[in-house]
């Protein structure tokens, strides 16, 4: 029973070797033996375990889908004023920071999608997913008056995960957004967006 636990040690790093190689070298760049290179490992390991880049984004999307929806489905379960499930929904949709190397793959894998119906389809369950769970903290919200909903509440949520995508890549790319005020921009919009002043940036990271 433990060969394949041993595998699923395996494939992972070679997992986080792929995602190495390919924030070094770029996706179109990166060959098998860059990775196995990384990993320490003869190339055929690589192909045994990932037998093309398909499977390594279908397991990339895998690893966004458990960690920016079914891990926040759970941050915002776990509290029942539906203005504190927005917050933990609110708090871990964005890169950690520069070096998170699930979100880089995911920005270096998005121009890969527009090209492959079968990607791009992982990438819209990925969105339609994080749109779902904001709309129904939202749409609880408004139904136990605890927000005043400005716009309706399929257009908030998608505008908040397009905010964490657009702020996701800036903090990826370094540009000119670290990654807490990013979320404080989030936040900023989301009071706005609910009529909310509890969600206030100010309320959760104290006066700018």
């Amino acid at each position: 029973m433990a060969r394949p636990k041993r595998q699923d040690a395996r494939r992972e790093a070679l997992l986080q070797a792929a995602g190495v190689a390919i924030q070094r070298r770029g996706l179109h760049a990166t060959r098998v033996r860059d990775i196995a290179d990384q990993a320490g490992v003869a190339a055929g390991t690589v192909t045994y375990y990932f037998r093309d880049l398909d499977e390594l984004f279908r397991l990339v999307f895998a690893q966004a889908v458990d960690r920016f929806c079914t891990q926040r489905e759970r941050e915002a379960a776990a509290h029942e004023d539906p203005r504190d499930q927005l917050a933990a929904v609110l708090r871990h949709g964005l890169p950690t920071g520069p070096d998170d190397q699930l979100c880089c793959l995911l920005y270096e894998f998005s121009p890969h999608a527009r090209h492959r119906d079968s990607d791009a389809q992982l990438r819209r369950e990925l969105y339609e997913r994080q749109l779902h769970l904001y709309r129904d903290v939202l749409t609880r919200g408004h139904a136990s008056g605890r927000f005043d909903l400005r716009r309706p509440a399929e257009e908030i949520a998608a505008n908040l995960v397009a905010l964490e995508d657009a702020y996701g890549y800036h903090v990826i790319a370094r540009t000119f957004m670290p990654r807490q005020q990013a979320e404080e921009h989030l936040f900023g919009y989301a009071a706005l967006a609910t009529a909310d002043p509890s969600l206030a940036p100010e309320n959760h990271y104290g006066p700018g």
